[in-house]
């Protein structure tokens, strides 16, 4: 018992022990509201869809109109974030527009357009050589600043794509020279100026202050979702340097919240967002995190992206299967040791039922008994009362038997002495027998009915009424009834019947047939039903 006892605590230490929890409670809410977010990305892509074509509905008003080139353009704007091969189109088609129409500024726009496609999708060298072609000398204010982003973008991501030195450092070193020109460029204070000078202070590891100009971005951007979405996950970056990758986990939540919302598909923040929480534990969500990642950028097109996530998926999947396969593991087991407990269980119960049953047994057995030795009992003090009753009667009845005798050879002897053979021979005649035998009768009849008093009623309600048959008065029994009056007290044989009703056993039988046969009750109970009286 001891051990069944063991196996039962174990069993419920293995599942009740709550599972502990690597993440603290705002970060798994914002995870949580990530998850009801991405529930609902259907919803959000919807809504880009259908932008979408409205444009294109559109686009035949805008060419009677002159803004054609306008036109195409925001439909390139809403692809270049959504979709690579469209948005690539659309800046090709600008591209054409704008020739046609001898727009030096609009040719530029479309080949700047053209640029952040090829860039995004990871064409690192066409995009140099588009830009190539660009006059930074001939562009306004607003495409120059444009010119200056995809520069920082290209050779930051030529960066990211050697990885070694010295092409790295020569390649970051670009890049962040024109950041410095974007700021050149743009309002002092503006969201843009305040996101460019977070960018660079990330560059030059001042993440304390990244983090307070990515504050004021956040504060001045208004409802810019894509501009959020950017600059949660540079402020992401800022605390996983810090070291503080709890809040980390919550901006890339928030940055991923963004992208969903906008239905943005060139993404990085669920793909670094599963990395970091596969490392909290949650193998299961960063799984599904890692593949929506990879989905995205299927569907988008980006090369860069598909190789970094084919980097880390293997790693993930592998680390959720070593996962599975250990909660399988221990699944087996504690199933083991619950068949285990259940056997141990089921064979307790098998012997405690059997004991049962063999308790119930004894129990109904001693309760047989009883009930036959209460039987007995009654039995016992009928048969007493029966035998006292007629031992009395038999007493008075020889005492005055023996008078009689004594009184007949009295009489005799003087019959004798004085002659009188004919008055001694009228003595000894038959009828006086007969009269004895009827006083004997008659004393058995009143004995027994005092120990029966319902004896007559009990015996007549077995027959029908035409049927039942009454003693001459209530003191005595007819034949039939006396026949199995001596029944009732135990007298089955048929000769001792005989013997006492001076009748032959033949007759006996005869009587008991007849009235067998002409009861309600079936021959084989009649007798037990006497009894019962």
């Amino acid at each position: 018992m001891k051990i069944k006892n063991r196996i039962l605590i174990c069993v419920l230490v293995l599942f009740v022990l709550p599972v502990h929890a690597s993440l603290d409670k705002t970060t798994a809410d914002w995870l949580d509201k990530l998850d009801a977010s991405l529930a609902k990305r259907s919803y959000f892509e919807k809504q880009r869809i259908d932008r979408i074509q409205n444009l294109k509905d559109g686009m035949a008003k805008a060419q009677a109109e002159g803004r054609e080139f306008a036109q195409t353009y925001a439909l390139f704007d809403e692809y270049k974030s959504y979709r690579y091969d469209s948005a690539r189109h659309y800046a090709y088609v600008c591209l054409d527009i704008a020739t046609r129409q001898h727009q030096d500024q609009e040719i530029a726009q479309a080949k700047l357009a053209i640029a952040f496609s090829l860039i995004s999708a990871g064409i690192l060298s066409e995009s140099l050589d588009i830009i190539k072609t660009i006059d930074k000398t001939q562009l306004s204010s607003g495409l120059l600043k444009d010119y200056y982003e995809i520069n920082s973008q290209l050779w930051r991501s030529m960066a990211d794509y050697v990885k070694e030195d010295p092409f790295y450092t020569k390649y970051i070193t670009w890049s962040n020279a024109y950041l410095d020109s974007v700021k050149q460029v743009v309002p002092s204070n503006s969201c843009i100026w305040w996101s460019v000078t977070g960018s660079r202070q990330m560059r030059d590891h001042e993440y304390q202050k990244a983090l307070a100009s990515f504050e004021n971005v956040l504060n001045g951007c208004g409802n810019d979702l894509h501009l959020r979405a950017k600059t949660m996950a540079e402020m992401a970056w800022a605390h996983i340097w810090l070291e503080h990758e709890d809040k980390a986990i919550v901006y890339f939540a928030q940055s991923a919240i963004a992208d969903n919302e906008t239905a943005t598909r060139e993404i990085t923040a669920l793909y670094h967002l599963s990395r970091l929480i596969f490392k909290k534990g949650e193998h299961e969500r960063a799984s599904i995190y890692v593949h929506q990642a990879l989905e995205d950028v299927n569907f988008y097109g980006t090369r860069l992206r598909k190789v970094e996530i084919n980097d880390i998926l293997p790693i993930i999947e592998q680390d959720r299967y070593d996962m599975m396969r250990g909660q399988r593991n221990w699944l087996f087991v504690v199933s083991g040791l619950f068949i285990i407990l259940l056997l141990a269980c089921l064979w307790s119960y098998r012997t405690i039922r059997r004991k049962n049953q063999k308790l119930t047994e004894a129990r109904e057995t001693i309760a047989g008994q009883l009930e036959q030795l209460k039987r007995s009992n009654l039995q016992l003090q009928e048969d007493a009362k029966i035998k006292n009753a007629y031992i009395g009667r038999s007493f008075y009845t020889n005492a005055e038997f023996i008078t009689k005798l004594e009184k007949l050879y009295m009489a005799i002897d003087r019959k004798i002495a004085t002659r009188q053979y004919e008055d001694l021979r009228s003595m000894m005649k038959l009828s006086n027998l007969n009269s004895e035998r009827e006083n004997m009768y008659e004393a058995f009849d009143q004995t027994f009915l005092k120990l029966f008093p319902d004896f007559v009623e009990r015996y007549n309600a077995l027959f029908e009424e035409s049927e039942r048959k009454m003693p001459p008065n209530k003191h005595s029994l007819t034949s039939e009834m006396r026949i199995f009056a001596l029944i009732r007290l135990g007298i089955n044989e048929s000769e001792r019947i005989a013997k006492f009703l001076d009748y032959s056993v033949h007759t006996v039988n005869t009587y008991k047939t007849r009235i067998k046969n002409r009861s309600l009750i079936d021959n084989e109970q009649f007798e037990s039903v006497i009894m019962e009286i």
